[in-house]
């Protein structure tokens, strides 16, 4: 609020004030979009030509297409407390989501093509380029990690485009998980800043103070598991890999100890964020088992774990925290979005643990999974859609 000219900021139009409003609104109503046609594929209803393969389609749109949306309107949002610097504001920040919002249309749309590959690549190099230069300027070199998970993000869209264009052999599956992992590492750094903070606030209690062993023992396994992913990608199944993913996992539990966990079950909001980070953990620890023990446990269901429970549990939970926050709202959730916190954990535990127990219905849970995502988006997007396109209730900028 002391860094911006308040009546210039004013006059630009609230839905542009801040990344965080367009980005988790719109990332918002595509995955309620995006889902509700993925489940009509399994329905066995082909809506539209999804790039001319549904699972690359899937796979990328919601690493890249939501995933990405969110963690740009996050980043580009939060630069500015980093830095002192405002962040991107009116025709910048219209012109970077108006790209990302082409991109989205034309890979449902069209045919797969160099065009819409650079449309869909511009929309984050423009992102990281917005971010790269207050925290270079400000040498705030404690964020400036964020720079290269940003270009990683760039390099394995570029990867994940050369597949469906024919100019990479390199499986679908490897850059998917390597785009998951990359995810899941962000989350770990940034869960372990912003968790142990909300969780002090919101139960009124001490602050829950950052131990440096524990940290370092909770984020270089997880790097290590990025990496040998990305520079040494293993066969499927890999003893090796699985036995790290294992390490990593466990890797977590001094730090988890101490985030007091059992002091949230009457706040939905930090429960959400802890359930997420759990999951998180879950899911990389079963794809140590899926590569060690393939034939007990399937990839694709330690996948899932980490994508719809981590990931979508985490992306839920924050935007709902930083659009509360951000528009000077009390950091209180309602009805609506405790039912929006229950369906996406059911909507988890369908695409996971039923499939484990009921192998038949696998079908039957892709299109129920996708509908409970749909769902609990749809909530949000409901009761955010005031909050993100109108004016702070405050009357401050942002």
């Amino acid at each position: 609020m002391q860094i911006v000219d308040k009546a210039s900021a004013l006059r630009i139009p609230p839905f542009l004030r801040l990344a965080f409003r367009p980005f988790f609104l719109a990332a918002g109503l595509f995955s309620v979009i995006t889902m509700l046609i993925w489940a009509g594929f399994w329905s066995g209803f082909m809506l539209f030509p999804m790039y001319g393969n549904p699972v690359w389609w899937h796979s990328h749109e919601m690493l890249f297409g939501f995933t990405g949306a969110v963690i740009v309107g996050f980043l580009l949002t939060a630069v500015q407390n980093w830095t002192g610097v405002p962040g991107i504001s009116g025709w910048k920040l219209g012109l970077v989501f108006a790209i990302w919002l082409i991109a989205r249309v034309a890979l449902l749309v069209m045919a797969p093509h160099a065009v819409w590959m650079i449309l869909d690549l511009l929309w984050l190099a423009m992102a990281l380029l917005f971010l790269a230069i207050p925290i270079i300027r400000n040498r705030q070199w404690r964020n400036v990690l964020f720079l290269p998970v940003l270009f990683l993000l760039l390099f394995l869209n570029t990867r994940m485009h050369g597949i469906v264009l024919g100019w990479s052999h390199v499986p679908l599956s490897t850059v998917a998980l390597q785009t998951t992992l990359l995810i899941a590492v962000l989350m770990t750094v940034m869960g372990g800043r912003v968790i142990p903070f909300f969780t002090a606030r919101g139960t009124q209690t001490e602050p829950i103070t950052r131990i440096p062993w524990r940290e370092y023992l909770a984020l270089w396994p997880m790097w290590a598991v990025f990496l040998s992913l990305l520079l040494l990608p293993p066969e499927h199944p890999s003893m090796w890999f699985g036995v790290l993913c294992m390490f990593a996992a466990l890797a977590q539990i001094p730090r988890l100890a101490r985030w007091r966990t059992g002091s949230t079950f009457r706040i939905p909001l930090l429960w959400m964020l802890h359930l997420a980070y759990y999951f998180t953990v879950v899911g990389v620890f079963l794809l140590g088992v899926s590569q060690v023990f393939p034939q007990q446990l399937a990839y694709s269901i330690s996948l899932h774990v980490i994508t719809v429970g981590g990931i979508g549990g985490m992306i839920l939970a924050m935007v709902v925290r930083v659009s509360l926050g951000h528009t000077g709202r009390a950091l209180q959730t309602g009805k609506l979005i405790f039912a929006a916190f229950v369906t996406l954990l059911m909507a988890v535990l369908v695409r996971t643990l039923l499939i484990v127990m009921f192998p038949g219905l696998t079908q039957h849970a892709y299109i129920l999974s996708a509908l409970l995502w749909a769902v609990a988006f749809g909530l949000f997007c409901i009761v955010f859609w005031p909050i993100l396109t109108q004016a702070r209730a405050d009357g401050h900028p942002g």
